[in-house]
């Protein structure tokens, strides 16, 4: 299978009535800092909190009776893990989710109110994950991906379907990466509505596998190290770095040290709750990470709102 934009408007009639279309508002004073006309695309009001819910109700729904019948399993830092409980919940299929021992506290609680079966295992994500493969190979259960999904890859890539309908004529797009299906999905669409759009991928100093390999043109295993965007956190596959490749122009890093002051930046300036791999675009704008032309449109993807305040008032 090749994604294609074609599956993209699938995902999108899935979607229909199902997952929330997201405003995408301009930012006065991040297009004063930045000189360029910035657009936020606030997922951060999706259902669950954050844009994973495309990409996770678009996958279950492709199951096929059968497979929904063996009920789903996803491993995740949290955002994933509450897409995929919350689209099994809709669909009515068994879901069971593995989360690091210490993913915020907001998701976990939320997971285990869409009735999740939730299990608490690993000290970061490729722990969980392991733990999950495990438990998928005595159930049977279906493997719900976070990101090595052309179904999930697709469900994401209707964000930027919203975005270029709203504002036609942006010419950069600036999307925090993790595993790489959101870049992947929102590079896939961008560029076949106009190859010229610039997708710029944005990660933190902490949390920066994709990046490395991206330079290097191979998969580079690099340290998971505290860090406040998570879900930026773990090591990515070979697909995943072809997928980014194939559909982003660049990666750009911010300063990890200056996240949790992005997020109290957002706060104020635009009354928005946001987390830390959130925060990754925002903070290049801030630190003066990207070049625009004069009066560009810039459009920054706002990944998720759900983060722990006690985290932020102590990180």
């Amino acid at each position: 299978m090749v994604l294609t934009a074609v599956d993209v408007l699938k995902a999108r009639k899935n979607l229909r009535g199902v997952a929330n279309r997201t405003p995408l508002i301009l930012s006065p004073a991040l297009s004063r800092v930045s000189g360029a006309e910035v657009y936020l695309k606030w997922e951060n009001q999706q259902k669950t909190g954050a844009y994973k819910f495309r990409g996770a109700y678009n996958k279950i729904c492709s199951l096929s009776p059968e497979e929904r019948r063996r009920g789903v399993i996803t491993a995740s830092s949290g955002n994933h893990a509450l897409a995929v409980s919350l689209a099994s919940q809709i669909l009515g299929v068994r879901a069971t989710v593995v989360v690091p021992e210490k993913a915020p506290k907001v998701k976990i609680e939320r997971c285990r109110a869409l009735g999740a079966n939730l299990v608490l295992k690993g000290a970061n994500f490729d722990e969980s994950l392991a733990h999950c493969n495990e438990i998928e190979a005595r159930t049977g259960a279906i493997y719900v991906p976070g990101t090595e999904d052309y179904h999930v890859m697709a469900g994401q890539g209707t964000i930027a379907c919203e975005m270029l309908e709203d504002v036609p004529g942006i010419s950069t797009i600036i999307v925090p990466i993790g595993g790489g299906g959101l870049s992947t999905g929102v590079g896939l669409w961008a560029k076949t509505v106009n190859p010229k759009i610039r997708v710029l991928g944005a990660q933190s100093t902490a949390a920066h596998a994709m990046r490395e390999s991206f330079k290097a043109g191979r998969v580079i295993e690099i340290p998971v190290i505290p860090t406040l965007a998570d879900g930026l956190a773990g090591q990515i596959s070979q697909m995943a770095l072809d997928h980014v490749s194939k559909y982003v122009d660049d990666i750009l890093l911010a300063e990890e040290k200056e996240l949790k002051n992005t997020i109290m930046w957002v706060l104020k300036n635009e009354r928005q709750v946001i987390e830390g791999s959130a925060a990754v675009g925002p903070a290049l704008l801030l630190q003066s990470g990207v070049t625009f032309d004069k009066g560009e449109k810039v459009a920054v993807v706002i990944t998720g709102g759900n983060i722990d305040m006690d985290l932020l008032l102590t990180h």
